[in-house]
């Protein structure tokens, strides 16, 4: 038994063979080994049936700051006469401190306030503070808290306010099993190599030592390489899917002036998504260059009684310091459509795959970072056939097949169209984005005459339908088990 050992397994064992059952920390100690060295051999040996490992969790205490009431008692404790309270009040960090220690000191019956001038601050003599000491210099000293009467309700409360913290550590305990004796008693009469070196090959050495076999079926060790976050994996797919059907990337920064970001869209200076509750502005900065000439004043005609358009607009006065304001980018229809103001009327097919925005309530479906994907398609006789046509083949690259297209509104499209597909987790049909085609009062101004089809839909919220996760925030959690069994993307 003993010769099929690894040196690293008999160190182990030779260790074990005096105590029977060590602690993890002491088993390196004794076996001098270093601790990736004793955990590999320990896991041989696990497979074997040589050894036990029991691991248990041992919980602390840990005292994370003095209690304030006894800090306040010391204070009084060093001053020569009754402090006020006012004076008391100026020596903690804040207000709030102060109301906490003094609060607890007077329900406790610890101090009294009074004197010539009713603020004077005096001890009773209370046997409280020095008990509280003492449970703070035990849980110190010995790691746990206190089981005597009323003192077990004092840490609970200690706790609960911060001024403890529980530390909890996993303790490993290794022992050696009857077949781990067995291996340790049984004798080889020759000593084993592990190593074939072309000098013990040459010289035959190596017959007169032998070689120590190999277990060929024992498992090999798991093993974890650097890899892509699955967001980053589904992000280069999408990208893949837009340039094989002939589309062009876009990039651009994160923060723009309103005017691109919502106005272009004729999207009114008055709508209830450029709020504050749900927008990011860059406080105290703005677009200073943007003034109403050229593109700028067209949007602003077709805002107030939209131009030439053939519509009334929204009927308001169009504000210049408005459109200047900066924002994070709350969709990158922003830089789609900025790159329509280039194109004119060229047939132009380009997309948008980045970060955006939004002062959003976190929930399963929201959250106020995402990546987002836009495309646009600009050309003569282009229709919401076509439109409908290109997103169902889009979405079928990207293995969705249970995607609907249900008519909306969207105050820069007409017609419009909301993407939904059916999630088997949440059971139920989940907004994926919007599309449409862009209305006169969009493209007009910007100079283009022909039709053009857009869209936006979320790469998170696909990737809840690819992955059958019921919360985006899962996406960015810490749960390394999800993250080390994305190889391949779900569904490929």
């Amino acid at each position: 038994m003993s010769s099929s050992l690894h040196p690293l397994e008999r160190r182990v064992l030779s260790a074990l063979s005096k105590e029977g059952t060590l602690p993890f920390a002491a088993l390196v100690t004794r076996s001098g080994l270093k601790e990736d060295q004793a955990r590999r051999a320990l896991q041989w040996l696990s497979t074997k049936g040589m050894v036990d490992i029991e691991e248990t969790s041992v919980v602390r205490l840990e005292v994370a700051r003095t209690p304030p009431e006894l800090a306040l008692m010391k204070m009084l404790a060093a001053a020569r006469e009754p402090p006020t309270v006012e004076w008391l009040r100026g020596q903690f960090a804040s207000p709030e401190e102060f109301s906490a220690a003094f609060g607890r000191a007077r329900a406790s019956g610890w101090v009294v306030v009074g004197g010539s001038d009713r603020s004077a601050v005096k001890g009773t003599g209370s046997d409280g503070p020095k008990a509280l000491e003492e449970i703070i210099a035990s849980v110190s000293r010995t790691g746990r808290g206190e089981d005597g009467p009323g003192r077990k309700e004092v840490v609970a409360d200690l706790l609960k306010r911060g001024l403890l913290r529980r530390i909890e550590t996993k303790e490993t305990s290794v022992s050696m099993t009857p077949a781990g004796n067995a291996a340790v008693s049984s004798t080889v009469s020759a000593e084993l190599s592990d190593r074939l070196t072309s000098e013990a090959l040459s010289s035959g050495a190596w017959r007169e030592k032998g070689l120590r076999p190999i277990d060929v079926e024992a498992k090999s060790a798991t093993f974890f390489p650097g890899r892509r976050h699955p967001v980053r994996d589904f992000i280069r797919e999408v990208k893949e899917t837009y340039v094989s059907m002939g589309f062009t990337e876009l990039t651009g920064d994160s923060i723009h002036p309103a005017f691109w970001n919502f106005d272009a869209l004729f999207i009114p200076q008055d709508h209830p998504g450029r709020e504050m509750q749900d927008t990011f502005y860059i406080e105290g900065m703005s677009d200073r260059k943007l003034v109403r000439r050229s593109v700028v004043a067209n949007v602003a005609s077709a805002h107030e009684d939209g131009w030439r358009t053939g519509s009334t607009g929204w009927g308001y006065s169009w504000r210049v310091e408005e459109a200047r304001r900066l924002v994070l980018r709350t969709h990158n229809t922003v830089l789609t459509v900025r790159a329509l103001s280039e194109s004119k009327e060229r047939e132009t097919r380009v997309f948008a795959v980045s970060k955006v925005y939004r002062n959003e309530n976190l929930d399963y479906k929201h959250l106020a970072e995402f990546h987002q994907m836009d495309g646009i398609m600009v050309g003569e006789g282009l229709n919401l056939r076509h439109l409908m046509g290109f997103l169902k083949e889009f979405y079928m690259k990207l293995g969705m097949k249970d995607v609907k297209l249900w008519p909306t509104f969207f105050p820069y499209t007409e017609p419009s169209l909301e993407v939904v597909g059916y999630s088997d987790v949440v059971k139920a049909w989940i907004e994926l984005g919007g599309s449409g085609i862009f209305r006169p009062e969009v493209t007009l101004p910007l100079g283009v005459k022909v039709p053009v089809l857009a869209w936006g839909p979320g790469i998170e919220r696909l990737m809840l339908m690819r992955f059958g996760l019921e919360d985006m925030r899962e996406l960015y959690g810490s749960d390394l088990s999800w993250l080390r069994n994305r190889v391949e993307l779900a569904g490929r």
